[in-house]
């Protein structure tokens, strides 16, 4: 059988919305250790806004990867559109903005000789240089940070979370169009009882600078997108009932980060100096989520970077 037709063992597909040259990074990190024909890389971006050239660069740079164009630029639309091109008996979804371990590919396969449908992996700290980085990785990540011990969950990081080919089509059909939410899908399964795992050994780094602007509008988009597909279905009394239940996020959010770092004991003192930022991401998430219950997602959606 030639090398173009055999099936990989893994997929992994990156979803890029970020600068070329986190991509560039990324990318350099997967090198490293996948080559076809056992391993693909899949780039899911949305080109037409980059400087043509770069990417032309970076294509020429990594020509053993596939590049799929996402007209929709959502994040979970541009999921959806990498799981469905894969091949891979197991299928990954990282960001561009992650650099992988140097064991990332391997303790992918092995964590999936269980009979666990996902295994989603650890999501460290990046070098990050603000107050304001440091608080997005904590609002995000936290959950996900080392150490912690392998074995079943519920919640699984969207960044570094893979399948079994096995559940693909279910997986892309409970996506929906309006693309691939871990959330969602994570939750139906939890509770229909299909074992997920958490696996400490599948990590990724996670690299990126936020501005204050964006701390102040994105999580609120995000809340509101989750509020409004989570409610979409639900009587206006329950609606308004979550609405006003979202007030208390913000001190809530903060307790369970503080928990969380305390616990691990690491990164108390970078904690420490993200609170004020801590408090305006769970302001901003809380506001999105009170008005997703009340009015549904909006635009929001269209707005999920």
């Amino acid at each position: 059988m030639s090398g173009h037709l055999t099936v990989p063992a893994l997929s992994v597909v990156v979803v890029s919305f970020n600068r070329v040259p986190q991509l560039e990074r990324c990318l350099r990190s997967l090198a490293a250790q996948l080559a076809p024909p056992n391993t693909e890389v899949i780039v899911v971006r949305k080109c037409g806004h980059e400087d043509a050239d770069n990417m032309a660069t970076v294509q020429a740079a990594f020509p053993e990867a596939r590049w799929v164009n996402a007209t929709d630029g959502t994040i979970p639309r541009m999921r959806s559109r990498g799981v469905a091109a894969s091949r891979g008996e197991v299928v990954a979804l990282i960001e561009d903005d992650c650099v992988v371990d140097a064991q990332f590919g391997s303790a992918l396969l092995r964590a999936h000789a269980s009979p666990h449908v996902a295994v989603g992996g650890a999501v460290e700290p990046g070098s990050y240089r603000t107050g304001v980085d440091w608080a997005v990785y904590f609002c995000d990540y936290a959950r996900f940070m080392l150490p912690f011990p392998a074995g079943d969950a519920s919640v699984l990081p969207g960044n570094n979370v893979s399948y079994k080919r096995a559940v693909v089509e279910e997986l892309l059909s409970l996506g929906g169009a309006d693309g691939l939410q871990e959330a969602f899908v994570h939750a139906a399964w939890s509770q229909s009882g299909r074992l997920m795992k958490a696996d400490p050994q599948v990590v990724v780094r996670n690299e990126h600078s936020w501005t204050l602007a964006a701390v102040s509008s994105v999580p609120f988009h995000h809340g509101r997108a989750f509020a409004g597909q989570r409610g979409q279905n639900w009587p206006l009394p329950r609606r308004l009932a979550f609405a006003a239940a979202a007030v208390g996020l913000p001190a809530l959010h903060a307790g369970r980060i503080l928990i969380r770092v305390v616990t691990r004991r690491r990164r108390m003192g970078q904690l420490a100096r993200a609170l004020p930022w801590v408090a305006l991401f769970g302001l901003s998430w809380s506001a999105g989520e009170c008005v997703g219950y009340a009015l549904g997602p909006g635009t929001s959606l269209q707005r999920w970077r």
